[in-house]
């Protein structure tokens, strides 16, 4: 009997042709600005040690939070699987005077090419870009000290969905354009963050912080959010970001989760 050759999997994105594009449309843009502060009272609220501490950066790309936290006393360690993308991150904080150690790795080589554990690991706007994204929350973890924190950030199917009906989508919602997959910066693997939460309990993670990411920006429509100002929006994004039923509309989620003692 003759078998039909497998298809082989496809290669996780590499951002190499959409670096300088990333830097315009999303880290300068309001919503990028909003990532950031949204990332940075999660942290400041849990008080979580910066200072000293080691932090792994894991597809940190052009290493924009990164910088933050380097300018609050953090050494960082990032790497991605783009060139173009650490170039920037390295000109970033050679601008700023500060130091950053790099090296050019997927998140599945991290393992080989960081054998040690950090205080911190950082992972933002990654997983929705592998063809296994559950799959690396096993190798995630295993770069977290007993004790450490896991700062992740995900694509959320719940805020991809309603976008896409908001749009008229009513169809398929859940569906994604491959075409934008290989040639633009839609994500294709959005995540639920309750399978999420469950995968990190199994790895002896205890979620501290839930935060939904532009649940409000997005689903507002543009004259809106002219019309009240930006910084209004803002802050009802990060209000509501982290309140039930509202953080579930998110575009993106942020979960910080420790690492207990048994994991």
């Amino acid at each position: 009997m003759k078998q039909t050759p497998s298809t082989p999997p496809r290669p996780d994105r590499n951002f190499d042709d959409l670096a300088e594009r990333f830097s315009r449309t999303i880290y300068a843009t309001a919503r990028g600005q909003l990532r950031l502060q949204a990332l940075q009272a999660d942290f400041n609220d849990l008080n979580i040690p910066l200072a000293g501490s080691q932090v792994l950066d894991i597809g940190g790309g052009q290493g924009q939070f990164s910088l933050l936290l380097a300018q609050q006393g953090a050494h960082i360690t990032l790497c991605d699987i783009s060139a173009e993308m650490l170039t920037l991150a390295t000109d970033q904080f050679a601008a700023a005077g500060l130091s950053l150690t790099s090296q050019q790795c997927a998140l599945q080589d991290c393992a080989r090419v960081f054998p040690q554990q950090y205080d911190v690991v950082l992972n933002h706007a990654v997983l929705e870009w592998l063809e296994q994204p559950l799959e690396a929350l096993t190798l995630l973890a295993q770069r977290v000290k007993t004790g450490g924190w896991l700062s992740l950030m995900f694509y959320n199917l719940h805020g991809h969905q309603w976008r896409q009906l908001m749009n008229g989508r009513t169809h398929s919602p859940g569906s994604a354009n491959p075409h934008l997959r290989d040639h633009g910066n839609a994500p294709q693997h959005p995540l639920d963050p309750d399978v999420v939460q469950q995968q990190l309990q199994q790895l002896g993670f205890e979620l501290q912080r839930w935060r939904g990411i532009r649940c409000v920006h997005d689903h507002m429509h543009q004259k809106i959010r002219d019309r009240i100002g930006q910084p209004a929006v803002s802050a009802a994004d990060l209000e509501f970001g982290l309140l039930e039923p509202y953080r579930r509309f998110g575009r993106y989620v942020h979960f910080l989760a420790r690492k207990g003692e048994q994991a």
